[in-house]
């Protein structure tokens, strides 16, 4: 949803996305020719900190937006919010990459970075808060200033729109209409001498984040989703691997399974309605 809003739609951010799913909601009907009284259960992936299906998510300037009540009143249904990281997770882990390990860290890389982590087969929910926000740890000192309020966050280095901003700047190429496609089979290809810097540096960040989660987590399997689920044989996720890898990048030298998730970025939208 986050690629439909731009434009006039940010001015009035919460009307915007009532219209968009109200507008999804009737396309599905149609194309698929359901009526709306088949419709069990509604199920919302959205960025950011969801508490009691309030949305408070910095990149879209929402604070304790009450979505879930305002879709419960208009569709009289069932709803559910849920952080989009940890939906995608959970259809990995059910339905995909992750579902033959108990052990489990997925990382959803794209706009920004979420994720979940699974410890004997359960996924870990704090009381207090959704938790595991691993996009807003630190991994550089008074880095780049991130619109959580903190400085050198994880995602400011090392989610794909970092990595298009910092590739699109070395060529000072408008960056704008970039896909994330075009960048990961064209751009990169075409300049790859020019940007190899940038590559390598977002790889380096990217190692350190990781391993970090790793020496946290313990993980039998490590599954990448959102954007960066489709580099799977890609030279990037290649040379991730082999970096994370190496004997000194972990305190145990753990070199967990590394893969990229099934659903690729439909994980999040799938994995909405899935319970605990």
């Amino acid at each position: 949803m986050i690629d439909l809003l731009h434009g006039e739609d940010r001015n009035n951010i919460e009307e915007s996305i009532l219209r968009i799913i109200d507008e999804l909601i009737n396309e599905i009907l149609t194309n698929n020719n359901i009526t709306f009284e088949s419709i069990e259960k509604i199920g919302v992936a959205s960025p950011g900190t969801i508490t009691d299906g309030k949305i408070t998510a910095c990149n879209l300037d929402l604070k304790d937006f009450d979505l879930k009540s305002k879709l419960m009143e208009k569709y009289n249904l069932e709803v559910q919010v849920r952080n989009d990281g940890k939906c995608a997770a959970l259809v990995e882990k059910v339905y995909g990459a992750m579902k033959e390990y108990d052990d489990c860290l997925f990382l959803n890389i794209g706009t920004g970075i979420g994720g979940a982590a699974f410890l004997g087969g359960k996924l870990l929910e704090p009381k207090r808060y959704p938790g595991f926000e691993f996009g807003h740890i630190t991994i550089v000192k008074d880095g780049i200033p991130c619109a959580c309020g903190k400085k050198g966050c994880f995602e400011k280095y090392c989610s794909i729109k970092a990595l298009k901003t910092r590739i699109t700047n070395t060529l000072n190429i408008d960056g704008s209409d970039i896909s994330g496609q075009y960048l990961r089979e064209n751009i990169m290809v075409e300049h790859h001498d020019e940007v190899q810097n940038d590559i390598n540096e977002f790889i380096d960040y990217l190692r350190i984040g990781i391993c970090n989660l790793i020496d946290i987590f313990e993980p039998e399997i490590i599954c990448f989703g959102g954007s960066f689920s489709y580099y799977e044989g890609h030279p990037v996720l290649k040379k991730l691997i082999e970096q994370i890898y190496k004997p000194d990048s972990t305190f145990n030298h753990s070199t967990p399974k590394i893969v990229t998730a099934l659903f690729k970025n439909d994980a999040g939208i799938i994995g909405a309605t899935i319970d605990n």
